[in-house]
């Protein structure tokens, strides 16, 4: 009997696995049906959104970014301010504006970078000479592109360009006028080479302007499920020399390590007239910008700057009487929740 019930027990038990078995095969089986399905509607909406990108027409969209900060200091006296506060905020906006046409196509480009910081050095009593507000990054960045095709990937076109700064606007100051032909290799990359260019370069009686050439390239995708970036390179070649005057001015305090404003309202102390050969006028800027889209547009976005231009690094270096001579590499970067549109 014992025998018996113990087989019993045995046969249930394999019958129980076996079943269980087939139903997680069954279950597994269902579950592959499911990807198959869903891979099969991810690549109908994969194949839409091309469709939908590619469509002649108009195109709109942009990326800000916003960052904030605040700093305080009480009775620190590690430092030089020890009951100092400071805050500060960042914004920075991309935004295009697109049209592709069969014929032409017209695309606009807008960039802007601003923070800017405020420190009281002393919060412990109500001075307003202890209240300084300083810009810390602050650049814009406006063109527009025309273009008539010639073949699918070559047009003839003409650009207007605008670099300057917010807060400072048009000092300095950089228009730039060009001609030539528009290469757009792939999709979301378009290449320019005009050799029919001149640089206007402001203020007028400190820069040189001069005739030349432009070259660029700009970019905008998503480079992996999620991360978009936006590239954009502009460079000009001068074709003839010029002479620039630097013009260095008197300082509120005696060092500017301290006070680093001058005083723009007193008579230049000297200035300095520096001839520029075409080596020196070449100068170029490259602004990238990533994204990402962590839920509903929202996500954390970044924006690199890098440029290099010797009139602006020796007018800034002869104003603040570091005549140096150098062209360093000048970069700005903010990182901060963003808005993708």
């Amino acid at each position: 009997m014992r025998h018996i019930i113990l087989t019993l027990f045995m046969v249930f038990g394999l019958y129980t696995m076996v079943s269980a078995q087939d139903s997680i095969d069954e279950l597994k089986s269902m579950k592959a049906d499911k990807e198959a399905q869903l891979a099969a509607l991810q690549g109908d909406i994969d194949a839409l959104a091309k469709q939908i990108d590619e469509f002649p027409g108009w195109k709109i969209g942009g990326v800000g970014i916003v960052g904030f900060d605040l700093n305080s200091n009480s009775n620190w006296f590690a430092i030089n301010n020890p009951h100092s506060t400071a805050d500060g905020i960042g914004v920075s906006a991309s935004a295009f504006a697109n049209l592709d046409r069969e014929k032409y196509f017209w695309r606009n480009l807008l960039t802007a970078n601003v923070k800017q910081v405020r420190t009281i050095l002393d919060n412990t009593v109500s001075d307003p000479e202890s209240t300084r507000t300083k810009a810390i990054t602050d650049a814009l960045d406006i063109s527009s592109l025309f273009g008539y095709k010639l073949s699918e990937k070559l047009a003839l076109s003409a650009e207007g360009k605008y670099i300057s700064t917010v807060l400072n606007f048009n000092n300095p100051g950089k228009l730039l006028i060009s001609a030539g032909v528009t290469w757009t290799p792939i999709n979301n990359l378009v290449v320019i080479v005009h050799p029919l260019a001149y640089e206007f370069n402001f203020p007028s009686d400190a820069f040189v302007s001069a005739p030349g050439a432009k070259i660029g390239a700009s970019y905008a995708a998503e480079i992996i499920p999620g991360v978009a970036w936006s590239s954009n390179l502009s460079a000009f070649i001068p074709y003839s020399d010029g002479t620039g005057t630097l013009k260095q001015f008197p300082f509120k305090a005696d060092s500017p390590a301290n006070n680093p404003e001058p005083d723009s309202s007193a008579d230049p102390l000297q200035s300095l007239d520096v001839p520029y050969s075409t080596g020196d006028l070449t100068n170029w800027t490259w602004i990238n910008s990533f994204s990402t889209n962590l839920f509903k547009g929202i996500g954390v976005g970044f924006n690199i700057g890098l440029r290099q231009d010797v009139q602006i690094a020796n007018q800034w270096n002869y104003q603040y009487n570091k005549p140096t001579g150098d062209n360093p590499l000048q970069v700005y970067y903010n990182l901060g929740l963003s808005y993708t549109l």
